[in-house]
């Protein structure tokens, strides 16, 4: 397999790795006025699903965004809004993002060169103690050599929100605050005590490396049926809260679980398209409304009047 091949000079050389260029990628992302970082400690919290509807949602209000799916793993972007990956173009001095709807640029690791559309597999830590090539290992770049890879050769251009959907885990949040240095970050979380135990301590390490976190999102925080007049809880309730006092930042929304919302992920629909009015749809868009007030757009900034 070649995916990324063609970012190192000799990709087949067996100690061949490409470096983390971090100029490179501040000069890439010079163009983008506020960098958000979707995470979530723990996965199956609905962060993807939350991050594309966030990205539309701002898109629907005028906004130019770019999503970038740095799930390089498991990519999700693209079907979720309806898109399927161009073929792949030989790598010459950087991709473009692709066109998707609502004027969204999208990013993500199926847009670059690669010999055969597979399933990719990255390596984390020291590449000293992976797997031989003999163990048939898909490729020996770590994750954070591709996504700096690609966050340093993806031409995303001007734009006034870049949204980062990160994979879940530890290791990779601390990976894109790294990598991406993000304005923001906005933790997905569900009700239940274990997930957000974990998102505690997620939040922890994001403000040791000094990064910021902008809200927090309870998914699944209750069931609300076309028939009922009140939101049920799925699972015992309170600890997100709490945790948002204890740490002092603020829930920006809380989603009732709604079947709907993956239906719409399935089909490639964005949600606040479709269900805009509805409980989860409002609570979408407020997220974004939020997002906007907590971290005003440089570009804004840069070219009001003196």
């Amino acid at each position: 397999m070649k995916i990324f091949s063609e970012f190192a000079n000799d990709a087949d050389a067996p100690h061949s790795r490409p470096g983390h260029d971090q100029d490179a990628i501040r000069a890439n992302l010079r163009g983008v006025g506020v960098k958000i970082l979707v995470a979530s400690a723990k996965g199956g919290v609905g962060k993807s699903i939350i991050a594309v509807n966030l990205a539309v949602s701002l898109a629907l209000k005028g906004r130019k965004i770019a999503v970038v799916d740095a799930d390089l793993n498991a990519p999700s972007v693209f079907p979720m809004l309806g898109m399927k990956p161009p073929p792949r173009l030989p790598f010459v001095h950087g991709l473009e993002p692709a066109a998707g709807p609502y004027g969204l640029r999208v990013v993500s690791s199926e847009l670059l060169p690669g010999d055969q559309a597979e399933v990719v597999s990255f390596l984390d830590g020291d590449s000293s103690n992976s797997p031989s090539p003999e163990a048939k290992v898909p490729s020996s770049y770590s994750n954070s050599d591709a996504l700096s890879q690609m966050l340093g050769q993806m031409r995303i251009g001007e734009v006034d929100f870049a949204i980062i959907d990160s994979a879940p885990g530890m290791a990779q949040l601390k990976g894109l605050l790294s990598i991406a240095e993000p304005d923001g970050v906005l933790m997905v979380s569900h009700p239940s005590a274990l997930c957000v135990k974990a998102t505690r301590e997620a939040l922890n390490h994001v403000i040791e490396l000094g990064g910021r976190v902008v809200g927090l999102a309870e998914n699944m925080a209750g069931f609300n049926c076309d028939g009922c007049r009140s939101v049920r809880p799925l699972m015992p309730e309170g600890s997100l809260a709490s945790l948002a006092a204890e740490s002092r930042i603020p829930v920006v929304g809380r989603l009732s679980f709604d079947p709907r919302l993956a239906e719409c992920s399935d089909r490639g629909v964005p949600f606040v398209r479709d269900f805009a009015q509805t409980p989860v749809g409002k609570a979408l868009t407020e997220i974004g409304s939020i997002v906007e007030k907590l971290i005003p757009s440089r570009r804004q900034e840069v070219t009001a009047p003196q």
